[in-house]
């Protein structure tokens, strides 16, 4: 298994706000450049709408009733997935440390399934199932769990030699080890399984949506795109990427007050 570094800032010397600002700043340019290019009639109206053509396009879908149901259809169907791959990969994730037996039976297991995308198996799925909420949820939870196990893994194996010597010189109880040591020195990683996790899972949710054309942001993608309604599908794809910035925001405001401690937050906030 290949480890991911562990919510570190690459330079330490920008401030969250400072971030924002740029990253807003960076998008705005490139929606200007966009809109040149299509005024100057670089770009094909019927590949690349103009800018404007998609916001009003998404201005018509947003007073829809479907456009709403199928926002949530696919937000909730993804942050249900993340609630069962934490339910699996967490005992499972103990059950691999606790035993070297366990660990060694498992790694080649887990490195043959990692790479399988969740897409793969729609097939499969489809001929076993048929298009059920349950076979979207296998798929999504399918192919988001295996970063989450794996840095669950690692954490667990970062957690200081020392730090379990003293839980056991001072007799701390199972509950203390877990609280004491075992959740500070694992949340790092969790996080970071969770950030990765949730935008692969939110891609697996619109992909299946849009190839099965069951309910949700993939399916009007689907039929937008069968339509020829370009400035549609382009509305539908930023929704797409701003529910995926928005699962990935909302991990990272996380990581301010549950890793107060960590030295990636305090870089944020001497930067």
């Amino acid at each position: 298994m290949s480890q991911v570094v562990v919510n570190r800032h690459p330079r330490g010397t920008l401030s969250r706000q400072a971030e924002l600002t740029l990253g807003a700043v960076g998008l705005a340019g490139l929606i200007l450049l966009w809109q040149v290019a299509s005024v100057a009639s670089l770009l094909s109206e019927r590949v690349v709408p103009a800018p404007t053509d998609v916001a009003g396009a998404l201005g018509r879908l947003s007073v829809t009733a479907d456009f709403w149901g199928a926002v949530w259809a696919t937000v909730s169907i993804t942050v249900i997935a993340m609630v069962v791959i934490l339910l699996i990969a967490v005992p499972t994730a103990m059950a691999i440390h606790a035993s070297r037996f366990v660990e060694h039976s498992t790694w080649f297991l887990i490195e043959f399934l990692k790479p399988i995308p969740g897409v793969a198996l729609i097939p499969l799925a489809l001929l076993l199932w048929g298009p059920t909420d349950g076979v979207k949820l296998f798929l999504i939870v399918f192919g988001s769990l295996w970063p989450m196990l794996t840095q669950l893994v690692y954490g667990l194996r970062e957690i200081p030699g020392l730090a379990l010597e003293m839980a056991r010189v001072y007799r701390f109880g199972f509950w203390q080890r877990i609280h004491r040591i075992t959740i500070p020195s694992v949340l790092p990683f969790t996080l970071t399984g969770l950030r990765i996790s949730v935008t692969i899972a939110l891609i697996i949710a619109i992909v299946t949506e849009y190839i099965v054309g069951m309910s949700g942001l993939g399916s009007l993608l689907a039929l937008a795109q069968l339509n020829g309604v370009v400035d549609q599908a382009f509305a539908l794809l930023l929704v797409s990427g701003l529910l995926g910035l928005g699962f990935s925001g909302s991990v990272a405001a996380l990581s301010g007050p549950l890793l107060f401690w960590h030295p990636s937050q305090r870089e944020r906030r001497n930067g």
